[in-house]
C-alpha cells in the first residue's frame, strides 16, 4: 500500500487548508454531511413509503442498502485510515471508528440522490443531485474524516450502484415476484446472511491485524467490527421479507388528506422508536440481538405499520388492478 500511503500524505495539505476556513463554515458542513448517511435516508424512507409513494420508498431503500452494504465491505477489504488518524495537524471535527476508503457518504449520496434524479428525469434534478453530492464530499474532507481520494472512489462506486440498479431493478423485481412466498422469504434470509458472510471474508486476509503505530492519533478504534454490516443485514432481511408479504396481502394507497398522513407518520414513528429503544436499552448488546431488532424494525415499516393503518382507517388498499403499478 506504499502508493496509497504516498497519496494520503500528498492529500494532507488540502485538508489542512480547508480546515483553516472561518469557523462559521463548520456547522454548515456538519449539516450537509448528514445528507450522505444511510441513517438519514433510512429515517426518511418511512415517510416516503407510508405517506407519498410506497414503490419509490422501497426502491430507494434497497438502493441505499446496496450502496451501504457494498461500502462497508469495501472499507474492510481496503483497510485504509482516515486523515486525522495519521496526522495530528488535522482536527477530527467528526469522529469515525470505521476504515476510510471508500467514503460511505459519497457512495450512498451518489446512489440515492442519483436514484431520485432518475425518477424525476429532468436536467435540474440531475444538477441538484450532483451539487448535493459535491457538497457532501466537500464536507467529509473538511471534517477531517476522508481523503480526497476516498470521496472520489466513493462517488465512482455510487455510480456503479446506480447503473446496476437502473439496469437490473425491473427484471429482478419481476423475477422475484414470480417466486412463491416461501422462496422469497428464504432468499431474504440468504441475502442478509450473504452480506454478513462477505464482510467476514473481507476481514480474513487481515487475521491478527492491529492498527499500525502511525495511526496512533485515531484513539481507541476497532474498525474490523461488523456492527454496521449486521445492522444493514437485519434491515435488508426485514425490508425484503416485509415487501414480499405486503405484495401477497395487497398494496396500499399512500395518499389521503394531510392530517391522515401525519397521523400515519406519528403512529408509525412512535412504534419504530420503541423498537429502536428496546434494541439500545433492553435487549442484550450482541450482534444477534442487533440483527433481530433491526429486522423487526424493517418489518414494522414494510408491512406491520401499513396493515395497522388500514385497520385503523388511516390508509386504504389499492384496487387489485392497480397493484402492478406498485412495482
Amino acid at each position: 500500500m506504499d502508493l496509497l500511503d504516498d497519496l494520503h500524505r500528498a492529500e494532507l495539505a488540502p485538508i489542512i487548508w480547508l480546515q483553516g476556513l472561518p469557523d462559521a463554515v463548520r456547522p454548515v458542513m456538519e449539516l450537509v454531511s448528514v445528507l450522505g448517511t444511510d441513517t438519514f435516508f433510512l429515517l426518511c424512507l418511512p415517510v416516503l413509503y407510508w405517506c407519498v409513494n410506497p414503490a419509490l420508498g422501497l426502491r430507494l431503500g434497497l438502493t441505499v442498502l446496496l450502496a451501504a452494504g457494498t461500502n462497508a465491505i469495501g472499507k474492510l477489504a481496503a483497510h485504509q485510515p482516515r486523515p486525522y488518524w495519521i496526522e495530528p495537524g488535522i482536527r477530527p471535527l467528526s469522529v469515525e471508528g470505521a476504515f476510510g476508503l471508500p467514503s460511505g457518504h459519497a457512495q450512498i449520496g451518489t446512489a440515492a440522490f442519483g436514484r431520485l434524479a432518475a425518477v424525476v428525469a429532468r436536467p435540474w434534478a440531475w444538477w441538484t443531485a450532483g451539487a448535493l453530492v459535491a457538497l457532501v464530499c466537500l464536507s467529509r474532507v473538511y471534517l477531517g474524516v476522508h481523503f480526497i481520494s476516498d470521496v472520489v472512489v466513493g462517488v465512482l462506486l455510487g455510480l456503479v450502484v446506480l447503473a446496476l440498479v437502473s439496469r437490473f431493478e425491473r427484471p429482478a423485481t419481476r423475477w422475484w415476484r414470480r417466486r412463491p412466498l416461501w422462496a422469497q422469504l428464504a432468499m431474504s434470509v440468504a441475502l442478509s446472511g450473504a452480506l454478513i458472510g462477505a464482510a467476514a471474508l473481507a476481514n480474513v486476509p487481515y487475521a491478527g491485524w492491529t492498527p499500525p503505530l502511525s495511526w496512533r492519533f485515531a484513539g481507541a478504534i476497532d474498525p474490523q467490527r461488523l456492527d454496521t454490516v449486521v445492522t444493514l443485514a437485519g434491515v435488508l432481511l426485514g425490508m425484503l421479507a416485509g415487501a414480499s408479504v405486503m405484495d401477497r396481502l395487497g398494496w396500499f394507497d399512500a395518499g389521503g388528506p394531510l392530517g391522515q398522513r401525519a397521523a400515519r407518520w406519528a403512529l408509525g414513528t412512535a412504534v419504530a422508536a420503541l423498537i429502536w429503544y428496546a434494541e439500545r436499552e433492553v435487549l442484550p448488546q450482541t450482534e444477534a440481538a442487533t440483527f433481530v431488532a433491526y429486522a423487526v424494525l424493517a418489518l414494522w415499516v414494510q408491512v406491520g405499520a401499513p396493515v395497522l393503518f388500514i385497520r385503523l382507517g388511516l390508509m386504504s388498499r389499492v384496487e387489485r388492478r392497480s397493484r402492478a403499478a406498485v412495482h
